[in-house]
């Protein structure tokens, strides 16, 4: 029998689907799934509710709890990450590092009455533990208190923690580590986006950042470590915040956002170089209508630095929605081979289009682009699915990926998507939320493989 792209992979879990549901421990849903080179799978999944902690899970290629090879207490698959008194909330990131662990993202929360909000980073040794030599204990705080604080504020606290003396390992950028807020860059630093408020100019600002590797703040970055993202096309009572990150060539950075500027919404993207200043070659892109378009995730191919941003926008009504894609050339322009030049707005699902959370180029040559989402538009709907497709770099749907797209749509939940990646073996793993109804919160969750 001929295995078509875009079927479901038999091999994997119930006929290419995994119910996220382990007895071993309590978690809610899958939100990051990275592709180990061996096939394996890592996983950091949320727990329930607003939560002090989460879980990582490292799966076999048949996505079973990988016992017994080293990962977790006593080689049991699994580890269960506490944060302390930080409750963590909203979605994660993740990438893998150059020694084989994992470096993680999180917003979180503290309790009153001296409540203070920010986002912590994580670095995992590839058996789960948590790496000592990273920050304190493992873990990097960025407070930014229950408003955000003046952009000097942010960085004193975060400055404040604890250095402690680094370990001399080379690195390299994983295949998996855009479009999440921090990212490994060669040498074992970190680069990272945030958002803080600058008094001067009463405006929220995006922030970018790089931590050496043992968390403190590389001074050679902009001489203090961290750069501000000033938009050319905002006015002077404008706001923007940096969402995403992703390494570039020649050592320079790539970051993608948001802005309001007096009821004009938009997402733009820039380019900062290795010494932490813009790059005024790269330009500024732009995306805005009344619609709130939105960037949500970032991929560079790595063969000449073409860079694809996916995202989403309102549609015509309240329950429909209307994907993006733009594909830039290397220096920041339209690609011209990319449907023209244009943006590219999908409604792939005819009824109630779709929003797109992630992105990847396809292996082992990045001919292609897969993208993946949830149908609809901001609001849960009866109908909401997962949809994964594959476009060619023309901006046309590659019909040979199972005449374009693909969905995760059972008959008794609902689905939505968090996150997309590619295989070694050049299979598509996608990870979501299972929904009981539209008026619920989600409660399980699910990955599925396919052929690509």
């Amino acid at each position: 029998m001929t295995i078509q792209a875009g079927e479901l992979d038999s091999t994997f879990a119930a006929d290419g689907i995994l119910n996220w549901e382990f007895p071993e421990f309590i978690s809610i849903a899958p939100h990051v799934v990275l592709p180990l080179p061996d096939g394996r799978l890592f996983v950091v999944a949320n727990e329930l509710g607003i939560f002090p902690g989460f879980v990582v899970a490292r799966l076999t290629d048949h996505g079973e709890l990988d016992v017994g090879t080293g990962f977790g207490e006593n080689q049991q698959g699994f580890a269960r990450i506490s944060t302390g008194e930080k409750f963590l909330s909203r979605k994660f990131g993740a990438n893998l590092l150059s020694n084989g662990g994992v470096l993680i993202t999180v917003e979180y929360s503290t309790r009153p009455p001296n409540g203070e909000n920010g986002f912590v980073l994580i670095q995992l040794l590839p058996d789960g533990r948590l790496n000592d030599k990273f920050g304190e204990g493992g873990v990097a705080k960025f407070p930014y208190g229950s408003k955000p604080v003046p952009l000097d504020g942010a960085l004193t606290a975060a400055r404040a923690r604890q250095n402690i003396p680094g370990h001399e390992k080379s690195a390299i950028q994983s295949g998996a580590s855009s479009g999440a807020s921090g990212i490994e860059l060669p040498g074992g630093k970190v680069a990272l986006v945030y958002f803080g408020f600058d008094h001067a100019s009463q405006q929220t600002k995006g922030l970018v950042m790089r931590l050496n590797p043992d968390g403190s703040f590389d001074n050679t970055f902009n001489k203090i470590g961290s750069a501000t993202v000033e938009l050319a096309e905002l006015g002077a009572t404008g706001d923007n915040a940096a969402r995403g990150v992703a390494a570039h060539v020649d050592g320079g950075l790539v970051v993608y956002g948001d802005f309001d500027d007096e009821g004009t919404f938009g997402t733009y993207a820039v380019r900062f170089t290795e010494h932490g200043t813009r790059d005024n070659e790269f330009g500024e892109f732009i995306v805005k209508s009344d619609r709130l378009p939105v960037f949500r995730d970032i991929a560079v191919r790595k063969k000449d630095g073409i860079i694809a941003l996916v995202g989403g926008q309102d549609g015509q009504g309240v329950f429909d929605g209307e994907g993006v894609i733009v594909v830039l050339s290397a220096d920041g322009s339209p690609h011209p081979l990319f449907n023209n030049g244009q943006p590219l707005f999908t409604k792939i699902v005819p009824e109630i289009g779709q929003n797109w959370t992630s992105c990847t180029f396809d292996n082992p040559d990045e001919s292609k682009l897969i993208v993946a989402g949830t149908s609809g538009g901001a609001f849960v709907t009866d109908e909401m699915h997962a949809v994964c497709a594959r476009y060619k770099l023309t901006g046309e749907p590659d019909t040979q990926f199972s005449g374009g797209y693909v969905t995760v749509n059972t008959s008794e939940r609902l689905e939505s998507t968090l996150n997309v990646q590619v295989t070694g073996q050049n299979k598509i793993v996608m990870c979501g939320e299972y929904w009981r109804d539209r008026l619920s919160l989600p409660k399980s969750g699910w990955i599925a493989r396919f052929i690509a």
